[in-house]
């Protein structure tokens, strides 16, 4: 763990010394107020539905750029050979990287919380479906985090993995949208990967073992498939 909390906070000083972060953070904040905005104004409802419901969308395109340096970047530099040569494993790697952007993600869902309070003041919002909407994107932001690092470590190009990691997200959103092409009885099956019929039971307020536990599998299969990548770069 030890090892694992050393790269977090390597993986953190590079983020804020840089103006990805900043950058990132301001871009995620002015999408959110205009889902919220739109939200409100088209709805009428002192609801977070719509918002939190279009960020999910969002985060497809946002967070493989925020993953996309961690791997691709080390290749470039050189530096990737000296870690995969050093005592630090794999998984450690890994782990780090990952919380290290899923911190971040937490940084960016604190900032919007200023909308609830907006709601809060001009009504009276359901404060529980607040907090499952608002686990339901921590969730969706680990297993996209965990994919944007698959897609880094399969290249030495930043542009590129970012572009890899919208690429394997965007099936999980689309999927859910087939139904007039493919009839009811597929999209029923296929509603089993897609993402948003996931995320929905969050929007309403419940917490269904089999929502999460379809996040919690999506980040671990992502996760793993980086690992398989890293032991056979370091085994070339």
């Amino acid at each position: 763990m030890r090892t694992v909390w050393t790269i977090f906070k390597k993986e953190l000083r590079v983020y804020f010394v840089s103006p990805l972060a900043y950058v990132f953070l301001g871009v995620f904040l002015l999408i959110a107020g205009m889902f919220f905005y739109l939200g409100v104004a088209l709805t009428g409802e002192a609801s977070l539905r719509v918002m939190l419901g279009n960020l999910a969308i969002a985060l497809i395109f946002v967070l493989p750029m925020l993953t996309m340096r961690h791997f691709a970047e080390e290749q470039k530099s050189g530096t990737f050979e000296l870690l995969m040569t050093s005592p630090v494993s794999p998984v450690s790697l890994i782990l780090g990287k990952w919380a290290a952007s899923l911190f971040m993600c937490v940084l960016m869902l604190a900032g919007t919380l200023l909308f609830p309070a907006i709601l809060a003041y001009y009504g009276d919002p359901d404060w529980g479906v607040i907090a499952t909407s608002y686990l339901g994107l921590f969730l969706v932001c680990a297993a996209f985090c965990a994919t944007g690092l698959f897609a880094s470590s399969l290249t030495n190009d930043q542009v590129a993995a970012g572009m890899a990691g919208i690429v394997m997200l965007l099936p999980f959103w689309m999927v859910g949208s087939a139904g007039a092409v493919v009839g009811e009885r597929a999209q029923a099956i296929l509603d089993q990967v897609a993402l948003l019929p996931h995320l929905r039971g969050f929007t309403k307020g419940v917490i269904d073992s089999a929502d999460v536990l379809y996040f919690v599998a999506f980040a671990f299969v992502f996760l793993f498939l980086t690992y398989r990548t890293l032991e056979s770069r370091r085994w070339r």
